[in-house]
């Protein structure tokens, strides 16, 4: 016969030995809460310009999923028309150009941060060589 859990919330009942289903380890990240909001110049525009370039390229991620689904849709649904399948062709054809050039924009702009040491996508690193010490 398994062990008996107690029920929750009663005073007088402890729950040791056992795994409470209820208790959670607290997210990394969070531990120190809200005293620890960065407060330079700097470090916010670096955050603000990494959020802006991380939700363009979600965008087009799911612009170049939802391209390439109406594409497909477009074909299957096009039977013998032939101005629809070539329509559906070039939908889908213009999807995977744009996912390609998403990704080349981001690998180009990395390697020419790495190649001429200046820190493209990471404006906090300039503004601080900018700012008199």
């Amino acid at each position: 016969m398994p062990p008996q859990i107690p029920p929750l919330n009663q005073p007088g009942t402890t729950t040791q030995g056992t795994h409470s289903p209820l208790k959670l380890n607290p997210l990394s990240g969070f531990g120190q809460g809200i005293t620890n909001v960065k407060t330079d110049v700097a470090n916010q525009f670096s955050d603000t310009i990494s959020n802006i370039i991380t939700i363009l390229t979600i965008f087009s991620g799911v612009a170049f999923l939802i391209w390439l689904l109406i594409g497909a849709l477009t074909w299957i649904t096009s039977s013998d028309k032939a101005d629809r399948l070539e329509k559906a062709k070039n939908q889908m054809s213009q999807a995977i150009i744009g996912l390609v050039i998403v990704i080349l924009a981001v690998a180009i702009t990395s390697l020419l941060s790495k190649i001429t040491g200046f820190a493209i996508l990471d404006p906090a690193s300039i503004i601080n060589n900018l700012l008199p010490e």
